[in-house]
């Protein structure tokens, strides 16, 4: 027995609205990872990373969906899912900040360093990005507009302090 159109659309509001929950959820845990204070290690880190990560994808999954069901929700979703991004990221610039600017041996010290390094950067100079066009295309309201100014300033000193970082990290022998 096959489901309608109505139904199916039902299941994917119904699919939407539960996502949102998770998302509202998982960002409320970042928030407690943020308060804990600086990961005590590079492993504590990674994990947080990747629940940042899934939370970025938990967040894209949403919008992908969110054009064809945007009717049977509330008016504002679309724009409270870009919000969620939002925060979720200064969230974890704000974690990543506090731990690059105190980092334990593993990061500086080990032959992988650099690598680690030059991806954290990658990811923030993509971060920066994606700050600056919300920025440009989203009517924010000031508060909004602040908040997201100060992410964009601590997102702008990870990148100096990663750098910094990877410049005087352990450089591996390319050839022998």
């Amino acid at each position: 027995m096959a489901i309608s159109d109505k139904e199916r659309k039902a299941n994917e509001i119904e699919l939407v609205r539960k996502m949102a929950i998770k998302l509202r959820d998982d960002i409320a845990d970042l928030e407690r990872y943020r308060n804990q204070g600086c990961p005590k290690n590079f492993l504590k880190f990674c994990d947080i990373r990747n629940f940042h990560n899934a939370i970025q994808g938990l967040v894209f999954v949403m919008q992908e969906k969110y054009p064809g069901v945007a009717n049977g929700l509330s008016a504002n979703m679309g724009d409270w899912i870009v919000r969620a991004k939002m925060k979720a990221l200064g969230l974890f610039v704000e974690i990543s900040r506090e731990f690059v600017s105190n980092p334990p041996l593993t990061l500086t010290g080990s032959l992988t360093a650099r690598d680690v390094l030059a991806n954290e950067s990658k990811n923030f100079v993509e971060a920066r990005s994606f700050f600056n066009k919300v920025l440009m295309e989203q009517a924010l309201d000031d508060k909004t507009a602040d908040q997201l100014d100060r992410t964009l300033v601590q997102i702008e000193e990870t990148i100096a302090i990663i750098e910094t970082l990877l410049s005087k990290s352990v450089n591996y022998l390319e050839e022998f």
